[in-house]
């Protein structure tokens, strides 16, 4: 009962979001910051709905919302999810009617999530050290994680239950590239 209810609440988060129309910069959750600058930076990245979201489910911890902050916001969405998911997954694994094979994939994406989780720190410390090379490594790692997970449930093959999950951190952390990319190419 417990999974189905974790599973229903990390399906459905991302459609609780407020969509980006639903608030406004006067009246949302984030700092009041123009709509219009946060879709300008926002289409800098592949899915600008996914950041925009994010600015507002995590802009009220900023005091401004440019490049810098977005990164941090879609890290901050990353490790969130991937916790989320991460216990998903220990759960499920637990669970007695779920078959070996199953439970040896979803101990696969147990460790890819905390390899996801390690990478993400590391990832973020290597943007503040602008260091560009280390960044997308670990971010572009980050998201072969997500991917290794999928696999583990096509190699069985079986379905992958937090294959939603796994494609929605992919886009997630694809937008703190492209973001990363828009921060380190404006210089210091």
């Amino acid at each position: 009962m417990m999974a189905t209810h974790l599973f229903i609440f990390f399906s459905l988060s991302s459609s609780l979001l407020p969509p980006a129309s639903a608030t406004s910069s006067h009246g949302g959750h984030g700092p009041c910051k123009d709509d219009g600058d946060i879709a300008s930076i926002c289409s800098h990245t592949d899915y600008v709905s996914l950041c925009i979201n994010a600015a507002h489910t995590y802009g009220h911890a900023y005091a401004v919302i440019d490049a810098a902050s977005l990164f941090g916001m879609h890290i901050h969405m990353a490790s969130d999810r991937t916790k989320t998911v991460k216990d998903l997954a220990s759960h499920l694994a637990a669970k007695p009617s779920s078959s070996q094979s199953v439970k040896q994939a979803l101990v696969i994406c147990i460790k890819m999530y905390g390899d996801a989780l390690d990478d993400l720190v590391k990832g973020s410390d290597a943007i503040k050290a602008r260091d560009e090379g280390t960044a997308n490594s670990m971010l572009s790692g980050v998201i072969s994680y997500y991917s290794t997970c999928d696999d583990a449930f096509t190699e069985i093959p079986a379905p992958n239950p937090l294959c939603k999950q796994d494609g929605t951190l992919m886009h997630i952390v694809s937008n703190a590239l492209a973001l990363a990319h828009l921060i380190l190419s404006k210089g210091p």
